[in-house]
């Protein structure tokens, strides 16, 4: 089941109960609401009803105290008059906050003017005392018959807001009735509907539940499957195989990665990846960082550093390369770390034999320089001592003389520079490659100049490196010489240091060294193989090994070689970027290094 329909089903679930809730309070608030109106109104029918007896007798005391006082001429009489009197008025204001229906305010108007006037013709007879007998007769028949007019009009005040009380009455036992009623019914509906609805979302939920039951079962068949078919793959590989848990304890081992280490897979489990996997730097025989440790602080693939051996169990060195890559859960959390590695000792000894085809073939290439750059000399020598066989002039043969010793100057100096480039050993110390770029500038710089074409070097930095000065001789005099065959007269090869960081790791400080030419540059389909064995575009002339073995060079100093190239005019050249990081590579302890140091050839 999706999960916004579950959603769905799960709020529709919760939502029936909370909205028939609803409705429910709605009904039985509309009834209490109805109820508590009715009740309000007969409680004020009642309180009107209080007060109008209570105004009646005032009226009635008023009318007592007159005729005592009338037939008795005692001003004790007076006293309820007087106290009435002043009673009345509030309860008039009372009864009219009170009432609010048009009649029954005009029937309070007409009893409070009909008293108002009986109360001034009450004063007035109090005020014209004594009279005879006959006047005084009528005058309290008046009274009387005004007071009964009064109090006829209070009763039928009385009497409606009686009647409207006793209709108030019967309606709030109506509304309570119907308003039960209404209750019950609404209730018995909504269970209903509630139990329903609930049912059939029950119904629906179950048959999701026990869908996604077999689903996972599925699954779970299909895991295991997929796990054995994963791990009999792993186990079956021509690679060696290990994998770790997020703390570096090694969990899975393949029967490759057994034969490798001396490690059986039940005694290897659960142990630190640093004593079933320790690996070495071949130079240096330094301590490499287990990739493992690497893919854990990084999160990301990465790859063995170049020039790195394992020790075995049994204390058998095996070169290696390898990758380790993270492994993470559905939710790309790292879970573990898996690493691929795989003997290369026969493809070491087959790069070393590379490596030193290229190292002869450099030599040749040198000898043809180095016997081009002393035939001019060697010709010029050649006629100074012709010239001065068959002179008889002494002054004559001494300046010949001294001519031919400038032309054998400068054959030495071309030797003396030769034999700095052979004999440069390979043992690492610390030097400054832009001394370097501007003494390989300088010997090419003649074969440059023949060739018309300008060289130039060019350095803002004197910072020093860690490394081996003949090897970055070689890689630069590949370079160059490759500058050099790509351009034609009238173009430029131009050398650049300076200070600059690893491009991979900003924190690392290092040297930057460019070659760039303007040449035809290399064809984008050329690109990705220039740095491979045995490539070459120059058929006749090249050996395809110049540009794999300066790599192999630069990184093993640490350092990395990097290209880019333009075929398209006018823009069209060639850059080479190499980067040496001040800390070295694999020369970083030469102290370690168990065999002697070999002279290095340059091409």
């Amino acid at each position: 089941m999706e999960s916004r329909l579950y959603n769905r089903l799960l709020f529709r679930l919760l939502a029936l109960p909370v909205a028939a809730l609803a409705v429910l309070a709605l009904i039985l608030g509309y009834g209490l609401q109805r109820v508590e109106e009715s009740a309000n109104a007969i409680d004020r029918a009642d309180v009107v009803t209080l007060h109008g007896n209570r105004l009646g007798k005032l009226i009635l005391d008023e009318e007592t105290g007159l005729r005592g006082f009338l037939l008795t001429r005692n001003p004790v009489f007076l006293e309820p008059l007087h106290s009435a009197d002043l009673q009345i008025e509030p309860e008039f204001d009372t009864l009219f906050s009170l009432v609010h229906r048009p009649d029954q305010v005009a029937r309070l108007h007409r009893l409070q003017a009909g008293h108002k006037q009986w109360e001034l013709e009450a004063y007035q007879e109090i005020s014209a005392f004594p009279q005879d007998a006959t006047t005084l007769e009528q005058d309290l028949l008046q009274r009387k018959q005004d007071m009964d007019t009064l109090r006829a009009q209070l009763d039928e005040f009385l009497s409606i807001v009686m009647g409207r009380r006793a209709q108030r009455s019967a309606e709030n036992i109506l509304v309570t009735r119907n308003a039960r009623i209404v209750l019950i019914v609404a209730i018995s509906l909504i269970a209903g509907l509630l139990a329903w609805e609930t049912r059939r979302i029950f119904r629906i939920l179950t048959a999701a539940h026990n869908e996604q039951i077999k689903e996972i079962r599925q699954r779970v068949e299909e895991s295991y499957a997929r796990e054995q078919w994963l791990s009999t793959t792993l186990r079956s590989i021509g690679d060696a195989v290990i994998a770790s848990d997020t703390v570096g304890n090694v969990v899975f081992m393949n029967a490759i990665a057994e034969q490798l280490t001396g490690w059986q897979e039940d005694e290897a489990r659960g142990i630190s990846l640093h004593r079933v996997f320790p690996i070495f730097n071949e130079e240096t025989r330094a301590a490499v960082e287990n990739p493992v440790d690497k893919v854990l602080r990084l999160g990301t693939v990465v790859g063995l550093a170049n020039h790195t051996y394992l020790v075995a169990k049994s204390g058998a060195e095996i070169c290696i390369d390898d990758s380790g890559a993270p492994i993470r859960n559905s939710s790309g959390k790292l879970i573990g770390v898996v690493l691929v590695f795989r003997d290369i000792t026969e493809r070491r000894m087959s790069e070393g034999a590379l490596m030193r085809a290229e190292k002869l073939a450099a030599a040749g290439r040198l000898a043809a320089t180095v016997a081009h750059e002393v035939n001019n000399p060697l010709e010029g020598l050649t006629n100074l001592i012709y010239i001065a066989r068959r002179s008889e002039e002494i002054d004559e043969v001494r300046h010949l003389l001294s001519q031919a010793e400038s032309e054998l100057g400068r054959i030495a100096h071309i030797t003396r520079q030769s034999l700095g480039f052979y004999r440069e050993a390979s043992s690492a110390a610390r030097f400054q490659p832009a001394v370097v770029v501007q003494e390989v500038c300088e010997f090419y710089s003649a074969r440059a100049a023949a060739l018309g074409i300008t060289l130039l070097a060019h350095s803002d930095t004197d910072r020093e490196v860690l490394g081996a000065s003949g090897e970055l001789r070689q890689v630069l005099s590949n370079l160059i010489a490759n500058g050099l065959d790509a351009c034609t007269r009238g173009d430029t090869v131009h050398l650049r240091a300076n200070s600059t960081t690893d491009p991979r790791d900003p924190t690392r400080p290092g040297v930057r060294i460019t070659v760039a030419d303007t040449g035809l540059g290399v064809p984008p389909e050329h690109l990705n193989s220039i740095f491979e064995p045995f490539f070459t575009t120059k058929k006749d002339t090249g050996t395809g090994l110049g540009l794999w073995v300066s790599r192999e060079l630069v990184e093993k100093h640490g350092g990395s070689l990097r290209v880019r190239s333009r075929t398209t005019t006018p823009n069209c050249g060639t850059v080479f970027s190499i980067f040496l990081p001040v800390q070295g590579g694999a020369h970083a302890n030469p102290e370690l290094n168990g065999h002697k140091a070999q002279p290095n050839l340059v091409s």
